[in-house]
């Protein structure tokens, strides 16, 4: 049954959200949106021009926090199973955050797994997340995964053709940036920071005209980029000094506000010294855009939150600080949606079931109504003079049983012999297949003189010999005469049968 994922990406000055229906066929983007978080309302009053047009509402919530709320370490644990690294994990980052260990959520994703494995551990405050999922609740939004923003992006990505197994992803925001390297397509850094020199010049506006490319290559932004590019290469540098890992990134892929400049490309790769390109999520192969959500699609702005909804569940690459206290109490398994599914298809199973036994039913019912009506006329065909039937297989028993009691035994014979015995082993010993029709049949003492008629002289010799062959009964049989009817095509006859003493 297809369900309806919301990923809904919140950072320091927007929210948007992107809403996928998932089906058999893959993903398709049914609605988006973006507003800002201004005033003293800020989040709450957001969340309610958000959600106000009614159609945002679905069954799977996923959300994420801007990366400067939380705390990074990469550190390297002599573990390579995760259950082990998640146990130690609290006691290695105790000593390097300045908060007390309980207050915070801790979480890692690992980016290296060789001699010793490498830990990105992420931190957050415990109050933190509890105003931030207080906003959401308050609207009815219970996310089921709490991510960082964009760290969900780099699977997507790498999935997309001729991607380099080294690069570096870039938010770049109005106001804020996020930087994710990824090596051996593992996340190996994430760091988000202040747009360098106060906010982006000139201030983005999502309906601006940005076709005019001098924009881009005006002097305040250049300025800009070249401080922002600064910032870049000095955290590249530290992370290169302090993992002593020689790997670097091929190529800069950037999306926010920033990728909404047509030069953004050029001036990074000029800055950073490597090539760079705008991203768009929508293109994955699994993903359609319907033509509602493709009049408001911009995939600078949208992919982060696209990236959510895409994502593989809770134990998907990432992090997911629903833990702990904030962990989403489990509901009775038949109040969840995968008891809901699996009931429709047990009710679709058992109503196909049904309906073949319904049929097997009718049509064993309908021959065996056929084979009752055969039954009746049969009985009604031997017994012509009962009126009553009720029982004719039951009924008839009886008449046979009473036959049997009442035959007379054949004159001059053993009185175990009976006339009726007579008659049926001479019926049995003339073969359907020949044509007899029997007219008379005389039975004293002493013999049984039988006429009739049939097609041809042979039959008669054949019905000759067949009843010789009854000694218990004949002790002979003769024929007494053998002739052509009147019409020429019917052998009128007559036959001795010489009873056995």
């Amino acid at each position: 049954m297809p369900e309806k994922i919301l990923g809904l990406d919140i950072d320091e000055d927007s929210i948007t959200a992107v809403q996928v229906e998932s089906g058999l066929k893959g993903y398709e983007i049914t609605a988006c949106a973006r507003v800002g978080i201004e005033g003293e309302g800020g989040i709450h009053e957001a969340l309610i021009r958000l959600f106000e047009p009614g159609n945002l509402k679905s069954d799977v919530y996923i959300s994420s926090i801007w990366g400067g709320h939380v705390a990074y370490r990469n550190l390297r644990m002599p573990f390579k199973d995760a259950k082990k690294i998640r146990q130690t994990l609290t006691f290695e980052v105790e000593s390097m955050v300045p908060f007390a260990i309980d207050e915070l959520v801790t979480d890692f994703t690992i980016s290296d797994r060789s001699e010793q494995s490498e830990v990105i551990a992420a931190s957050v405050r415990k109050d933190f997340i509890s105003e931030y999922l207080g906003h959401l609740q308050a609207h009815g939004i219970d996310p089921e995964v709490l991510d960082i923003r964009c760290v969900s992006m780099v699977p997507l990505l790498l999935k997309q053709e001729a991607m380099p197994d080294d690069g570096l992803l870039l938010d770049i925001g109005s106001k804020t940036g996020t930087l994710i390297v990824y090596l051996k397509r593992r996340v190996a850094l994430i760091r988000s920071f202040s747009s360098p020199g106060g906010e982006f010049v000139p201030p983005v506006s999502h309906g601006m005209d940005l076709s005019d490319a001098h924009i881009g290559l005006s002097e305040p932004v250049r300025a800009w980029f070249k401080s922002f590019c600064t910032v870049i290469r000095n955290t590249l540098h530290s992370m290169a000094w302090t993992t002593g890992r020689a790997e670097k990134p091929e190529k800069v892929f950037f999306t926010g506000a920033g990728a909404l400049y047509p030069a953004t490309a050029e001036l990074l790769t000029e800055f950073l010294g490597m090539p760079a390109e705008p991203i768009d999520l929508s293109l994955d192969t699994r993903v359609r855009l319907s033509e509602n959500a493709g009049r408001t699609w911009t995939p600078a702005f949208m992919d982060s939150a696209l990236a959510l909804c895409l994502r593989n569940g809770k134990q998907g690459d990432g992090f997911n600080f629903r833990k702990d206290e904030f962990e989403i109490q489990k509901t009775g398994f038949w109040l969840t949606q995968e008891f809901r599914r699996a009931m429709i298809l047990v009710i679709i199973v058992l109503v196909f079931l049904a309906a073949d036994l319904g049929v097997d039913y009718y049509f064993l019912k309908k021959n065996n109504r056929m084979l009752d009506e055969r039954i009746r006329e049969v009985f009604a065909q031997t017994f012509p003079d009962v009126r009553r039937i009720v029982d004719p297989v039951q009924q008839m028993t009886v008449k046979i049983n009473e036959l049997k009691t009442s035959a007379v035994p054949v004159p001059g014979s053993d009185s175990n012999r009976r006339v009726l015995d007579l008659l049926q082993d001479i019926s049995s010993r003339i073969p359907p297949a020949l044509t007899v029709k029997v007219t008379s049949l005389v039975i004293d003492q002493e013999s049984v003189r039988m006429s009739g008629r049939t097609d041809n002289f042979n039959t008669v010799d054949g019905i000759k010999s067949r009843l010789e062959t009854a000694t218990q009964y004949f002790s002979a049989v003769t024929i007494s005469s053998a002739n052509l009817d009147r019409t020429g095509k019917e052998v009128r006859f007559e036959l001795k049968l010489q009873l056995a003493k």
